[in-house]
């Protein structure tokens, strides 16, 4: 009977070995881990609809490059979200083959497909700027008879006098 490494059977225990690198060897933000258990929450809710199997009965192999594939389609068409989510969906799920890859190096080949899924490009929105009159407003704005003020003035002079106008 083979017994089966962590990344191969997808356990809590393999998620916590997962989410303790992610927080001790990465250094990774609360914020960060959060994203990462929705976008798994999200792809084994996705896998079980799909494949009947519940999570805890999941191994590497059915998380194949088709599969996750049609899970992030699954998030642009029916859960309407954009590149930006779906990029960070996928960034998780690459973080975790990444570690299932060094852990399990038999796991290769499954894992390499699903690197190989490249993120969305978007447009990114054209940052716009201010007008001669703008700059002007907002350089007059501060009422320079109180301390505040005179400091708001001289952060806006020399934001726009260094360039940091962004």
């Amino acid at each position: 009977m083979r017994r089966e490494s962590a990344p191969d059977r997808l356990r809590p225990a393999g998620a916590g070995l997962f989410l303790r690198r992610l927080m001790q060897q990465r250094g990774t933000s609360a914020r960060t881990i959060e994203s990462y258990r929705d976008a798994f929450e999200l792809l084994f809710g996705f896998v079980e609809q799909r494949t009947g199997k519940p999570p805890a009965a999941l191994v590497l192999a059915d998380l194949d490059a088709p599969l996750v594939l049609e899970f992030l389609e699954h998030l642009e068409t029916e859960r309407r979200n954009g590149p930006r989510t779906r990029n960070a969906r996928l960034a998780a799920i690459h973080s975790f083959m990444h570690y299932a890859a060094l852990r399990d190096p038999a796991s290769l080949p499954i894992t390499a497909r699903v690197l190989a899924i490249p993120a969305k490009r978007f447009d990114r929105p054209v940052l716009g700027y201010l007008t001669r009159e703008q700059v002007t407003a907002i350089l007059a704005a501060p009422d320079r008879s109180t301390w505040s003020g005179q400091r708001d003035a001289v952060l806006f002079a020399t934001a726009y006098n260094t360039g940091a106008r962004v």
